[in-house]
């Protein structure tokens, strides 16, 4: 069995590595690269398993307090990047749905049959002044 040192730093390497990820995760979304995000999301479950099970073993043991403070600094940067590429992604996701509905005539229609704005309320016809 490894020791707690040992342990903490190789989970400190993963969560580097992860945070690297997260990083080109964010360029990838940057650059709508969905091939790259698509290998990055795959990589991500890696490091994410990886790191688990490094969790497990480390589990009610404390360690050193730099290192421990090391560690903590970078769960905060990568939940923090993961949210923010969580935002990314779910914004992307609603530009792609307008676009879908715009192009395949799925949107609301500006105007309905008798030209009005907004069939519930009395709005300007179309072509009339």
């Amino acid at each position: 069995m490894s020791t707690l040192a040992e342990i903490l730093q190789q989970q400190i390497s993963h969560l580097e590595a992860l945070l690297q990820l997260l990083e080109r995760e964010s360029e990838a979304l940057r650059r709508a690269d969905w091939t790259t995000i698509e290998v990055i999301s795959a990589q991500k479950i890696q490091a994410y398993r990886e790191i688990s099970a490094l969790e497990s073993q480390r589990a009610g043991r404390s360690g050193g307090s730099e290192t421990m403070q090391h560690r903590k600094q970078l769960l905060q940067r990568i939940a923090q990047r993961n949210q923010q590429n969580g935002a990314s992604i779910q914004a992307l996701g609603r530009f792609q749905q307008d676009a879908w509905q715009i192009l395949f005539d799925q949107a609301k229609p500006l105007y309905d049959e008798a030209g009005r704005l907004d069939a519930d309320k009395a709005g300007h016809r179309l072509g009339s002044a």
